[in-house]
């Protein structure tokens, strides 16, 4: 008698496992148009699908940032994702990922011009009669030197 109520409960926790994935299996993926392409492959990965690139219009913006027109199963737990990556009216270029500016925007020289700049004394806007460069700025040689 005990040997059946184990068999019983071994049985029954088997078929509720059974069910609950089938479930999962027949459930729609996420839709993730609209979404940015980072964001969307994040939300994808949670849900145990895989995100495909399938293309894109533009090249405005990091890939990252594309916003995703078009989502369609690929199979195997794939989607297969479209992006938009033109900007928007009125919106600006952003920069991409990971990257520093080695010179603020605007150039780290205030004002520029003598006398463009109240709070720039005279004699700093002007050097030899020429607008003074950005620190940092131009264009640098490099010189190859022989190893060995």
């Amino acid at each position: 008698m005990k040997k059946l109520a184990l068999f019983a409960v071994g049985v029954s926790a088997a078929v509720s496992m059974a069910v609950v994935g089938a479930t999962q299996a027949n459930a729609a993926p996420p839709d993730v148009t609209g979404e940015p392409y980072g964001k969307a492959v994040a939300v994808l990965k949670n849900q145990g699908y895989r995100a495909i690139f399938g293309g894109s219009i533009g090249n405005d913006l990091p890939q990252s940032q594309c916003v995703v027109i078009a989502q369609e199963s690929s199979g195997k737990g794939a989607q297969r994702l479209r992006l938009d990556c033109n900007l928007a009216p009125g919106q600006e270029r952003p920069d991409a990922p990971n990257t520093h500016r080695l010179v603020p925007p605007g150039g780290s020289m205030p004002g520029g011009v003598a006398g463009s700049n109240p709070s720039m004394p005279a004699d700093q806007g002007q050097q030899g009669g020429a607008q003074r460069p950005t620190p940092g700025a131009g264009t640098v040689t490099v010189t190859p030197r022989p190893v060995g």
